[in-house]
């Protein structure tokens, strides 16, 4: 009898942790789904004077100074909502899709900084912005740099955020090739197959940020993922075209912010002092705890850093 007792407790204590964790499960999953049904609802596209699609999403006030962002290598306008959001209580916002990312058209060409940064002119040309912030975050900051060298007019103040100068050019055919962009992960990128998994070991290996919410994460994981292999290695490949800035940074006349990060992984404490050295005027900001992916991870600490710089 004692031992019938026993297994109806038993049974009665399992099927009650059962129902609560299907119920969490169920309540998390409804969770997941809401934020999936509203991420990426704020972006719009627009058609530039080049016929390319452009995707951006647009926080703040249009009365208020404008400021747009341009995202890092197979990031996109969404992951930099949390800083849009901060930033948007005092400037216009605009965070763009550049071109092969995002919303934005992937052609097969063409992706040097210039196409870019050219893209980023005619989306200001279109909504009738004479002249704005402009930042950029590592690939963003290249191009950045860029808009700021061939339309000084058009730019109030340059955030160049985790980013570089760029890899010199090689003098002579003696002088050995570069390391890879990224390390062993360029050999991935030459292997990708359509369609992408987002929840591959190289693609969560990608997207491993320190403090980035798993949420935002696992998004950001699918937008990436919606770039064609081809595309990542376009990009990778025609990135190479005159990505030595150090030609075009003397043409820089706007104040300029360099933040870094104090841990970065991507770019040596060298590369900084390399490229202060090309920007004299600018002023250089390190947050020591940070990594490559500052924005992602802080926000706060990055909107602040920005916001310092641009009163």
């Amino acid at each position: 009898m004692s031992r019938s007792l026993g297994f109806v407790r038993s049974f009665v204590v399992v099927m009650l942790c059962s129902t609560f964790a299907l119920g969490a499960a169920a309540r998390a999953g409804e969770a997941a789904g809401a934020v999936g049904a509203t991420w990426g609802a704020e972006r719009k596209t627009v058609e530039l004077a080049n016929g390319l699609r452009m995707g951006y999403v647009e926080l703040g006030d249009r009365s208020k100074p404008a400021l747009i962002f341009l995202h890092g290598y197979t990031n996109s306008s969404l992951g930099y909502l949390p800083l849009g959001r901060l930033l948007g209580r005092d400037y216009r916002v605009l965070l763009l899709d550049q071109r092969g990312h995002g919303e934005s058209s992937k052609p097969a060409c063409c992706y040097t900084r210039l196409d870019y940064a050219h893209d980023a002119k005619l989306f200001l040309d279109h909504f009738g912005i004479t002249r704005a912030h402009v930042a950029g975050h590592s690939l963003g900051g290249m191009v950045a740099q860029t808009f700021a060298a061939f339309w000084p007019e058009r730019v109030d103040r340059l955030m160049v955020i985790g980013s570089t100068i760029g890899r010199r050019s090689r003098p002579s055919p003696d002088v050995p090739l570069p390391p890879p962009t990224f390390g062993p992960l360029d050999a991935e990128i030459r292997a990708l197959k359509d369609p992408i998994d987002p929840d591959s070991a190289f693609m969560k290996e990608w997207w491993n940020v320190p403090g980035l919410d798993p949420q935002i994460q696992y998004h950001m994981r699918r937008e990436s993922a919606r770039i064609p292999a081809d595309i990542w290695r376009a990009m990778l490949d025609q990135g190479e075209v005159s990505r030595d800035l150090r030609v075009t940074a003397p043409r820089i006349s706007a104040p300029t912010l360099l933040l870094f990060g104090g841990k970065d992984a991507l770019f040596s404490a060298e590369d900084n002092k390399d490229m202060a050295r090309w920007i004299p005027h600018a002023k250089v900001v390190t947050l020591a705890d940070l990594g490559h992916s500052l924005p992602e991870e802080d926000p706060a600490a990055v909107a602040a850093a920005l916001r310092q710089f641009l009163q």
